[in-house]
Formats: structure tokens, C-alpha cells, sequence
């Protein structure tokens, strides 16, 4: 899983919400908050959004940027997971390659990271009615050209983990991890030279996740029409965590000046009526009695 701050969280779809650990504390999904991404196609994609418990106090914790672009073929990145971790080494035969050479998973995951480079983008990758579009990357030996210094393959448990790309304005997320393939000769519970990792495209999905798990202020819209977006270009934002770009105001001049007026009109009808009453009342009424007759 992966926080993505202001109380929004990002896993695959087939692991579901679940608690969260930030600074050494124990954080709840929030009930019914789940958003599954979808494709343009509409259907669902290995990937949901959820909401931390909104009544707990959370951590202070920049927001993390999206990236914009998926990373080019052959571009670094950095693999973070808490699967299974990389045990003793092993070989088989393959009936494709002759010797397979790989290593075989630790019982147990664990926090842990590598690197590796990104095979292709645009992959398209069908688990049951999921259909999600990835980035891949191929776990090389050491002697290969593409090996990274800390080359790295996902492994059971992985999934959710973040793919992070560095770019000049400083790290983004790129990717999630959801998949694996490899060879079906291979042992159980192995990884070998030339399997393949896959992540979400999060550049694909990008705008629906700012539109659920951004607040106002973060997610790259003009909420209240006013020219300026987000913070810190938009002076009605206190920050990127504020949820609201419409900022109370005093009531304009002109505003002001119209209650004066008004206050002002109804005092004067009031005087004008009461001083109406006050002479209506001291005007003198003729007698209506009629005169005695003579005798």
C-alpha cells in the first residue's frame, strides 16, 4: 500500500484496504471509501483508492506527486515492496533456455527495495475481469547490459509497492506493483533471470486519482474560478492539504454600503411613521351629540 497523503491510500485491487502504519502508529481504513480506477473503456483496473479513518489525528506528510508521464524505456527506477526477499540461489532446467539460474524466496516478506529499468510501457495485463495498462520491467543478470546496481524482481507480497522515478523536479510515483511472469518450469516460490515485473501506469490513471484523493488546493483544478490554481499560486489556499480554495471574505465595499443604505431607508420610513401617528393623534374631533329641543 501506498500513503499518498491527505488521508488517501493507493494498493492493488485484488489486496483491498487495509490498515496503514505512519510514524510507528496504526491507521484505519475509512468504511465505504474505496474507489476502484477504471480505463477510458470504463472497465475496472487493478488498482483502488481509499480513505484513512477521518476522525484520526494523521501525520504532517507532503503529499506525493503523480507522475505526468510514464517513465522511457530504459529509464531508472526504484522498486519498494514488502514481499518475500531474496534467498539462496538456485538452478533448474528450462525446456526455452537450457539452465535457468534464480533465487528462491525467504519464508517471510520484509520492508525492502531495488532497482531495475523499465522494459516497455503500455503493457496490457488481464487478471480475471481486471484489466489493467503497466509498465514492465525484466529482472537481468549482473552481466547483462540493462542490469541495474541494485537489480531487483517483485515476489509474493509486492503488490501495492511503489515504482518511483526521478525526474528534475525530484521523485515522483511512477508505478504500483500488481504482477509477475516467469517461467513455468521454474521451482515454486523463485525468481529467475528474465522474469518480468509489472506495475500500474499511475501517468494512466492519473487525473481520476487527483480528482478522489487530493484536496481542493492539490489537485491541479481552478475549483473557484478565480484564474489561480492551487497552492501556493492561489492566496485563498493555506496550504496543499486545505480543502477548500474559496476562502471567507469580509462583504465587499460595495456590499457594505448597500446594507448601509438600506439600514438607513428603513430608519427614515420608521421616524417619518411615527411622527405621521404622533399628528394623526393630536388633531381635536368634533362632538357627534345633537342638541336638546325647546320647550
Amino acid at each position: 500500500m501506498i500513503y499518498l497523503g491527505g488521508g488517501w491510500a493507493l494498493t492493488a485491487k485484488h489486496v483491498g484496504e487495509g490498515e496503514i502504519h505512519l510514524s510507528d502508529e496504526t491507521f484505519t481504513p475509512e468504511l465505504r471509501s474505496r474507489h476502484i480506477l477504471l480505463n477510458v473503456d470504463g472497465s475496472l483496473a487493478d488498482a483502488l483508492l481509499f480513505e484513512l479513518d477521518r476522525s484520526a489525528v494523521l501525520p504532517d506528510m507532503p503529499l506525493i506527486p503523480i507522475a505526468r508521464t510514464p517513465p522511457r524505456p530504459g529509464e531508472e527506477v526504484v522498486l519498494i515492496g514488502w514481499g518475500r526477499g531474496r534467498g539462496e540461489p538456485t538452478r533448474w532446467s528450462d525446456e526455452r533456455t537450457g539452465e535457468a539460474v534464480g533465487f528462491r524466496w525467504t519464508g517471510e516478506g520484509r520492508k525492502r527495495w531495488g532497482t531495475n529499468r523499465v522494459l516497455a510501457t503500455g503493457v496490457w495485463v488481464a487478471q480475471g475481469t481486471w484489466l489493467t495498462r503497466t509498465l514492465a520491467m525484466r529482472f537481468d543478470a549482473p552481466e547483462h547490459p540493462d542490469a541495474t546496481r541494485f537489480e531487483a524482481h517483485a515476489a509474493t507480497g509486492d503488490s501495492g509497492g511503489g515504482i518511483f522515478v526521478r525526474r528534475a523536479e525530484g521523485w515522483e510515483l511512477a508505478g504500483m506493483m500488481i504482477s509477475v511472469s516467469g517461467s513455468a518450469t521454474a521451482p515454486p516460490g523463485t525468481s529467475a533471470f528474465g522474469d518480468r515485473t509489472f506495475g500500474v501506469d499511475l501517468s494512466s490513471y492519473r487525473s481520476e486519482i487527483l480528482r478522489w484523493a487530493r484536496p481542493a488546493c492539490a489537485n491541479e483544478e481552478d475549483d473557484d474560478g478565480d484564474g489561480l490554481v492551487d497552492h501556493p499560486e492561489d492566496p485563498d489556499c493555506e496550504s496543499e492539504a486545505d480543502r477548500d480554495e474559496r476562502r471567507a471574505r469580509p462583504p465587499s465595499l460595495f456590499l457594505a454600503s448597500w446594507r448601509g443604505l438600506a439600514g438607513l431607508g428603513l430608519g427614515v420610513a420608521l421616524i417619518g411613521g411615527a411622527l405621521w401617528l404622533r399628528r394623526q393623534r393630536g388633531r381635536s374631533t368634533p362632538s357627534s351629540t345633537s342638541p336638546s329641543s325647546a320647550s
